[in-house]
């Protein structure tokens, strides 16, 4: 009896000129659509969420901590679009460090994505609610987030290309309104604001602003973690992962200018919406309402854009048999990973509905800096003729994401490093007493999987 080719199998025979399975993902992403992808999945909430707490860190320094923050994510970028063209699959760092025999090492990165991916989509369906709020009072913030977040559930299990308009339109709504802000607020700004560059607490403060607000990077890896869904990969990627940050930095550079150019650092600093503050304060009610409307198509992307990415890494380690093997299974008419869809969606619901995580920030970015310290590792592994450029970007990226650990809290950097611990223990007993074996019989209808 002939047997179903696995997704990895399809994309190898896609490198090759076969034809797509109807059980594969589906190559439908161009150059143009990833980058505005890329650089839409960017543009997310953090810049309305971390601006406030990191120039807290940065003072006047900000403006450098965003721009060394950029740098490391471009690092990063260039890192993981090397190792893209070399492996068009999904799964990002998961799937790369398996390529190179750290199964281990990849399952960490793997859990500490879908960690990331949990806590920061319940944090943000919160904040969307919480903007909400300002518009509707006496809104049920945790039931309105539970909606939201169904809503996210449906749109993602669609095509991917109907997804990716929808980011493509939020961003364009969203960085037209940021763009309104800077225009009207710029009369507002006062110079002398700008005369500490480095600002009162000096290179360390740089650092942990750079630490705090580095999440809000997140985003630009995602067309190399879904490049199983991207038509000529070895081109698309590196162009959509440089052109995207470079989008996403001209847009938090100038709003950051704008409301601290406003503000100042100490006022800044102080507010957990500086943008909103600053808006008011330049333009009137009217600039405030702008910046609510720019923070809710923001939320409404990034849920959007996480959700994508998580679930693939999810339905990635389904098929590798890391995780319960029915999240590796693929919708036959949408192409899509539905069951993996529904997961991760449901458990976010339960968060959402049941906490305020808006404190396990950090903790989500010890996960994200996990995931960007295995892609330069993997990185590092490439053989010369397969590397695009020099392995010096890996290892200042390498080096930048641990100088980002070590500034953020220590509570948080131990937690991390307990969770990750934890499942990598459990992962061992998994192997070693056979509760794979049972879970892969569960998850593919009796059949035993590959041996991972």
């Amino acid at each position: 009896m002939s047997k179903d080719p696995t997704p990895s199998q399809v994309v190898a025979g896609q490198q090759s000129g076969k034809p797509e399975s109807r059980t594969s993902l589906a190559r439908t992403l161009g150059r143009s659509t990833a980058t505005l992808m890329t650089a839409s999945m960017i543009i997310g909430t953090g810049i309305f969420g971390a601006l406030g707490s990191a120039t807290a860190k940065a003072g006047s320094g900000i403006l450098i901590s965003m721009t060394l923050g950029g740098l490391i994510a471009l690092a990063t970028g260039i890192s993981a679009a090397q190792l893209g063209v070399n492996y068009p699959k999904e799964g990002g760092a998961f799937t790369w460090s398996r390529e190179f025999n750290h199964k281990t090492v990849g399952f960490i990165a793997g859990c500490a994505y879908l960690g990331k991916g949990i806590f920061s989509l319940s944090v943000i369906s919160l904040a969307f609610a919480s903007y909400s709020v300002q518009i509707i009072p006496g809104l049920p913030i945790q039931l309105f987030a539970g909606a939201v977040i169904l809503a996210v559930m449906v749109l993602n299990f669609f095509h991917v290309q109907l997804t990716t308009k929808v980011l493509i339109t939020l961003m364009a709504l969203n960085v037209s309104l940021l763009g309104l802000f800077v225009a009207f607020s710029t009369p507002a700004i006062s110079p002398s604001h700008f005369s500490n560059p480095l600002g009162d607490n000096g290179l360390f403060g740089v650092l942990a602003g750079a630490a705090i607000f580095f999440w809000t990077w997140d985003g630009f890896m995602r067309t190399a973690i879904m490049a199983g869904e991207i038509k000529n990969p070895r081109r698309t990627i590196p162009i959509a992962i440089i052109g995207g940050i470079g989008v996403a930095a001209v847009v938090f550079l100038a709003v950051a200018a704008t409301t601290l150019g406003v503000l100042g650092p100490e006022s800044m600093g102080r507010d957990d919406v500086p943008l909103f503050r600053a808006a008011t304060q330049a333009v009137g009610t009217w600039g405030g309402l702008v910046i609510l409307a720019a923070a809710w198509t923001a939320s409404l992307s990034e849920l959007v854009g996480d959700l994508l990415t998580a679930s693939r890494v999810a339905y990635t380690m389904g098929e590798a048999n890391e995780l319960p093997g029915w999240l590796g299974s693929i919708h036959p008419k949408f192409r899509i990973p539905r069951n993996a869809v529904l997961t991760l969606g449901l458990i976010v619901l339960v968060l959402a509905l049941s906490f305020d995580l808006r404190k396990l920030l950090a903790v989500a970015s010890i996960f994200t800096l996990t995931w960007y310290i295995i892609t330069h590792f993997s990185a590092l592994q490439l053989r010369k003729e397969q590397r695009l450029t020099t392995p010096l970007f890996s290892w200042l990226g390498l080096i930048g994401c641990l100088l980002l650990v070590a500034s953020l809290p220590t509570w948080a950097t131990l937690s991390g490093i307990v969770v990750l611990a934890t499942l990598a223990g459990f992962r061992l007993l998994w192997f070693r007493y056979g509760v794979r074996k049972f879970a892969g019989r569960v998850g593919h209808g009796g059949r035993m999987p590959k041996e991972a």
